[in-house]
């Protein structure tokens, strides 16, 4: 079996496994693969064919991270961990220990001031949500 066919084999079987991992990294070794089929293809030694697929995968794991880690930054940016926040609440009932009765999503929460201040009836905003307790700015 020629070399060249024999790289296209390895290149697919990377093909269909990063299909069903989807990881970036095995894009890396697919393009490396591929690589040294053209080399393959064109003439060139066992020793070249290895070489520039090994510099192309490389460089592709490199570029890899880098992806994956801008990825990371623009997840964390559009976090949903406190979607909360800023949302608008009433308060119209104080409990005497200075937390409030609001209604929020439909449900009723406990509310208070994450500064310990008393809560004054009207409109307020979510800092953030503490267990069951909305913390309100």
């Amino acid at each position: 079996m020629e070399q060249y066919l024999i790289w296209l084999i390895i290149a697919l079987v990377l093909l269909g496994t990063e299909m069903m991992l989807a990881s970036v990294y095995l894009i890396a070794f697919l393009l490396g693969a591929l690589t040294a089929s053209a080399c393959a293809f064109f003439g060139c030694s066992l020793t070249i064919q290895c070489t520039l697929g090994a510099i192309v995968i490389i460089a592709g794991v490199i570029c890899a991270y880098f992806y994956r880690k801008k990825i990371a930054l623009l997840n964390n940016k559009i976090s949903l961990d406190n979607i909360d926040e800023d949302q608008i609440v009433f308060v119209d009932n104080i409990l005497e220990d200075g937390t409030a009765k609001v209604k929020y999503r439909g449900a009723l929460w406990t509310a208070y001031k994450a500064d310990g201040a008393p809560i004054t009836k009207g409109q307020h905003k979510i800092e953030k949500i503490d267990g069951t307790r909305l913390v309100l700015k």
